[in-house]
């Protein structure tokens, strides 16, 4: 982080409009503008020349709705004003914690013109002190900031390089692992690499019910050539006729399939596996399993996070409905999660991000906001909880995972390598397991950025 203290000039910021999404800044800050000499006002949408607050970043509405009203707030805004979205970084209660500087970095990705940029208030409630500060990053060079008790810093893209792992050092201790999304995908190969590093018990939570492979059904991992299968089949017993009922029993099947190679390969690496499936997104039904779960196995000591879905669309193009499908499993399953577990017994938790969060990725201004607040809630878990490894993967693209073949043209075109799943397998356990305590987010495929 690149650190600054400066005392603002308004004179060449022209009129300084905020917005009044939150009416307590809002006033604090434009009592601030004209106790510097600087003219301002409070509007209700945005408008006008000049340099534009956004305050909608530190609403008290529901992260994806506010993230949302957010990004709507900085299209309005005309070309040429320089625009600054507001959000926090650090506060107790873990939805009031924004994503902002990921999304305006996806913004300017799409946008090159585009003058947005985002200060991130951290481990600062007074909106007299943080208005302060605020008024100070304005004179400073564009970039996103983050306003802290003790100065104003600004993002170094890319900093947070892995460390060296140090021998693995062996323990009696038999920890039981939480892991949400750890049937399917990049999740479940970091969980394989992870039973092979610390055994003990592994909790998968997923979405997807467990169908049974028909006996009569020859062994295919293919979807096309299931498909095919099952059609040339649909005479056999509680079978689909319809294309449409076909492939989504095909999808279930691999997805069933998946999981269970998953717990194989866990139950191979010398530990023990269960699969729970259980929607993270419903806070009720999550809290009894996990109490089950627990009254049957023991306290759960360690949660990996690895639940996501994408809704890419251009920033104009997002709807509510797209960030709540990406906000639904990574912000309010992480929340549920936690307020079913007791966080002090968790002696790791890894929250799986992403790149784009960092560095922003076209199409992505919702997704990568939902992994910018994970990072932001790693950081402040790990102030909360001193005794726990808390860990963020910002993943760049891995093989085989949500990576289809034309993102992956679109990515060797960038010249942007794929994560192979060994190696980020290993890099997940090694960070996890054995980095330095204050070593809290991690860029994996640095080639993203560049």
């Amino acid at each position: 982080m690149a650190s600054y203290e400066a005392i603002a000039s308004l004179e060449s910021f022209g009129p300084v409009s905020i917005t009044n999404a939150a009416p307590e800044y809002a006033k604090a800050l434009l009592t601030e503008i004209e106790s510097s000499g600087g003219a301002g006002r409070i509007i209700d949408e945005p408008e006008g020349s000049g340099t534009l607050i956004l305050t909608e970043g530190l609403s008290q509405i529901e992260p994806a709705e506010r993230h949302y009203r957010a990004l709507k707030a900085v299209l309005a805004v005309q070309t040429g004003v320089k625009t600054i979205l507001l959000s926090r970084t650090s506060s107790p209660v873990l939805a009031e914690i924004g994503g902002a500087a990921g999304m305006v970095r996806s913004l300017r990705q799409e946008r090159p013109d585009a003058e947005a940029y985002s200060i991130s208030i951290a481990q600062d409630t007074n909106p007299g002190s943080v208005a302060s500060k605020v008024i100070q990053a304005l004179s400073l060079p564009n970039g996103d900031y983050s306003v802290q008790r003790n100065g104003i810093y600004q993002d170094v893209l890319g900093e947070d390089h892995l460390s060296p792992a140090p021998p693995e050092q062996q323990s009696d201790f038999k920890p039981i692992w939480l892991v949400s999304g750890g049937g399917r995908g990049v999740t479940a190969d970091c969980t394989a690499e992870l039973a092979r590093r610390t055994g003990g018990t592994f909790i998968l939570l997923g979405r997807s019910d467990v169908t049974p492979w028909p006996e009569w059904l020859p062994l295919e991992r293919d979807l096309k050539t299931l498909r095919g299968l099952l059609a040339r089949n649909s005479g056999q017993p509680g079978m689909p006729r319809k294309p449409m009922e076909i492939d989504k029993y095909a999808r279930r099947l691999l997805a069933s399939l998946e999981i269970s190679n998953t717990i194989a390969s866990i139950e191979q690496a010398g530990a023990k596996a269960r699969y729970i499936q259980a929607d993270i997104g419903d806070a009720n039904q999550l809290h009894t399993a996990l109490q089950d779960i627990q009254n049957e196995q023991g306290r759960i000591t360690g949660l990996v996070h690895g639940a996501g879905v994408l809704a890419d669309g251009t920033a104009e193009s997002l709807r509510p409905e797209d960030f709540q499908r990406v906000f639904g499993p990574k912000v309010s399953g992480l929340e549920n999660i936690l307020a079913s577990l007791d966080v002090n017994s968790l002696s790791h938790i890894a929250l799986f991000s992403s790149a784009s969060a960092v560095f922003g990725n076209e199409g992505q201004a919702n997704y990568a906001a939902a992994n910018e607040w994970l990072n932001n809630v790693a950081l402040h878990l790990a102030g909360e909880l001193p005794a726990t490894q808390v860990k963020a993967f910002c993943w760049g693209p891995w093989q085989g995972g949500m990576v289809d073949e034309a993102l992956a043209r679109m990515f060797a075109e960038r010249g942007i390598g794929l994560i192979g799943k060994a190696d980020g397998a290993r890099i997940f356990a090694d960070q996890l397991l054995q980095s330095p305590h204050d070593q809290i987010r991690f860029v994996v495929g640095d080639d993203w950025g560049e």
